[in-house]
Parts: structure tokens; sequence; C-alpha cells
């Protein structure tokens, strides 16, 4: 009888331990906030419940940084650089389906990440969790570049992609329509 009231002990005790909101991404250690806990960790990300409610991105290639920050920046309300804990950081108002969420992106160790979360605002669970970061390794100016080059280059794309759609529509168009009718007598 003992030894059970010291496991159920041990294991209130180490449970809750044990689930605490630590994950780390990319060797980048976050302390997730309490209402965030419990998520799905895959190598570059964090996600809790879906996208828009809480997570965290590691854009560790091009590809990614520019597709995600040139989405983010061109359906953006409104968005701010600024620095958030000494981290060099552009901050996205957005709205999904008539909700708000918020988009940071901010320079850690020698990565960016970007951490989106369902508030209109970056609170204080959001400027302590990036505070418990490393300091970046990058200058600003190398941070905001790479945001902007990724912009543009996502802004190129989009363009390259309409060009394309409005050849292949042109094309199709101007091709003459075959039908075939077919009697049955």
């Amino acid at each position: 009888m003992k030894r059970i009231i010291v496991i159920l002990f041990v294991l209130l005790i180490f449970i809750p331990a044990s689930s605490a909101g630590n994950v780390t991404i990319k060797g980048i250690n976050f302390e997730i906030p309490d209402q965030f806990d419990h998520g799905t960790q895959k190598d570059t990300s964090y996600v809790y419940q879906s996208g828009f409610k809480f997570r965290i991105l590691a854009l560790d290639s091009y590809k990614n940084l520019r597709f995600n920050y040139g989405s983010d920046m061109e359906g953006a309300k409104s968005y701010e650089q600024t620095s958030i804990a000494g981290h060099d950081a552009v901050v996205i108002h957005n709205e999904y389906k008539s909700s708000p969420y918020t988009t940071v992106y901010f320079a850690t160790a020698d990565k960016i990440f970007l951490v989106c979360f369902n508030d209109t605002y970056v609170n204080s669970e959001i400027t302590d969790m990036i505070s418990k970061t490393p300091l970046q390794n990058s200058s600003s100016s190398t941070f905001y570049g790479a945001l902007d080059e990724a912009l543009a280059d996502y802004q190129v794309q989009l363009e390259q992609e309409k060009r394309d759609y409005d050849s292949y529509q042109s094309s199709k168009s101007n091709q003459p329509t075959n039908r075939f009718f077919f009697f049955r007598f």
C-alpha cells in the first residue's frame, strides 16, 4: 500500500513537469504558453489545433520564407517593423474567416521563425516566449533585407503565374472547339 502511494505521489509530481510546454525546433528551444500546450511537433514546426490558433514555423529554406512572408504581406490588414525583447521582428495583422490573427516574423540565433496566433496584438505570453530564445546573430539590415527580398520574389512569382494562366486561357480560347454529334438511326 505504501508503495502505491509513493508511485502515485511521484506520478503527480512528474506528469505536469513532463508535459510542460518546451519544444525544440531546429535547435531553438521555445517555452510554449500553457494554453497552447499539447500541440503537434515536427522537425520544423509546432502547431496547436490549427495553424491560425497557434503555430511556430522555422523558415529554414528560402522557398518557405518567400511563400509564407509573401502571402502574409499580400493579405495583411496592417503590419509594423519592431523589436520584441531584443529581436528584430515584423508583426502582421490579418483575418481568417472573420477571426483576427497575428503573425510575428522574428530573428533568433541565425534563423528566422514565424509565430502565428489568434489575437489582435502581441501579448505578454508571446513576448515572453520570444524573449527566451537566443538573441539574433544577424544585423537588422540583414534580417529586414531577407524579408524584403522574399516579398519581392513572391510578387514576381505571382506575376509570372498570372501571365502563365492568362497565356493558357488565351491559347485555350483561340482553339476551335470540336464538337462531335452522333446520331442513331
